[in-house]
């Protein structure tokens, strides 16, 4: 198949939405398709070996008119290409397959509302939205998306993203089709891990018996780092030991932030790393107290590497720590970890991380999540994904021939 692939900015090197269509359109190129990625931005061409990519501009740029003209260029680019069938990640782009990555437009924005600690912050926060051209216009163009006459299928990457569908645009059963969310993460050995673990524990000087959470966030504030540090004060005063790894876009504020609520000697700033495996095979924990994640790569990662993990409902990878079947409240049963019900919640987010500092806790839920690497693996996601494109295509040209 000759296959578009359509996202707003790229660089392989950013963030999970991004890092993740890479993974993708190199999957796909590597079973002989032929896939152009159609990007706003890119910086580089020639950044993903195997598969043409075709930008707008070279330069990242966030505007009304940005978006506008993105909008416009990416849909021509689709139709005069002689594609058999076209893939967007983004929703401000109709496709005969949507892959909204990022979940839907509408909640994301209603979660980063809900984020804000007052009601006037809300509220602010709220009009502020209703003024601002960017976002009216990125809804604009969901609503077109999901009414498109090309679109085929929506696949949500969770459960989660399913809910936004429904709840949102009320989008039939049919038109959607659960691919959950998948990772790349290399095959580890004890022996690697073991040396992983005591070379990182060594040099930030953390004891092999005490217990340590990993936080990795591109945007702290929404992945719930100030929870997170009162969940570390709490306890610091029930005496109970941890330290916390963050790895990502820490900043002078973050390190202030720690040091006013008493716990700068219970964190280790690491910022960016190339190396994530290294440091789930440090950690004991992961913890990612979200306020919203459509599926995060960072708790799948986790998984995959037999690591709990700790999240909350606003987080479609939480699935995947208290599988169907298990009330995601009901801590106690939640197999490969803890998911609370809200990110805000401190002192839920402490009774979770108290649970896993038990030795015999954690080993429940790393027995788990044994052979999780297989299952979320991103072949097998590109596998079902694959075969969408296919039945997409016939559907767009029944007379084609793949």
């Amino acid at each position: 198949m000759k296959i578009a692939i359509v996202i707003e900015s790229f660089d392989p090197h950013a963030g999970g939405l991004e890092r993740s269509t890479a993974q993708i359109a190199q999957e796909l190129a590597g079973r002989g398709h032929g896939v152009t990625l159609l990007a706003g931005g890119c910086r580089d061409t020639s950044c993903l070996p195997g598969v043409t990519i075709v930008a707008m501009a070279k330069r990242k740029r966030s505007s009304a008119l940005r978006l506008f003209r993105f909008n416009r260029w990416a849909q021509k680019q689709i139709e005069d290409g002689g594609f058999d069938v076209s893939l967007s990640m983004t929703t401000a782009v109709p496709a005969a397959v949507l892959q909204p990555r990022g979940g839907t437009v509408r909640e994301t924005l209603d979660r980063n509302i809900a984020m804000r600690p007052t009601a006037l912050a809300r509220v602010v926060k709220r009009v502020g939205v209703m003024l601002n051209p960017k976002q009216q216009l990125l809804l604009y163009f969901e609503r077109r998306a999901f009414a498109d006459a090309r679109l085929v299928k929506v696949a949500a990457v969770s459960g989660y993203v399913i809910e936004q569908l429904q709840k949102h645009y009320d989008l039939p059963s049919e038109k959607v089709e659960l691919i959950p969310n998948a990772a790349v993460m290399p095959k580890v050995d004890d022996a690697q891990r073991a040396q992983w673990r005591k070379r990182i524990r060594s040099s930030f000087d953390i004891p092999d018996d005490v217990t340590t959470f990993l936080f990795a966030a591109i945007n702290p504030r929404l992945k719930g780092f100030e929870p997170l540090m009162q969940a570390l004060a709490l306890l610091k005063e029930r005496g109970v030991p941890g330290v916390v790894l963050l790895a990502g876009d820490f900043w002078h504020q973050h390190n202030q932030y720690a040091a006013k609520l008493g716990v700068r000697d219970r964190v280790r700033f690491i910022r960016h790393t190339k190396r994530i495996e290294a440091l789930y095979a440090a950690a004991d924990v992961t913890v990612h107290p979200t306020f919203y994640d459509p599926a995060s790569k960072v708790v799948i990662e986790s998984l995959m590497m037999g690591v709990p993990a700790i999240s909350t409902k606003y987080n479609g990878a939480s699935d995947l720590i208290a599988p169907p079947g298990i009330n995601p409240g009901d801590n106690a049963a939640a197999a490969r970890g803890r998911v609370i019900q809200d990110p805000a919640d401190a002192k839920a987010l402490a009774d979770a991380m108290q649970d896993l500092t038990d030795t015999a806790e954690r080993k429940k839920c790393c027995e788990a999540a044994s052979g999780l690497d297989g299952v979320l693996s991103m072949r097998a996601h590109v596998d079902r994904l694959e075969g969408l494109l296919r039945e997409s295509s016939r559907q767009n040209h029944p007379k084609s021939s793949q």
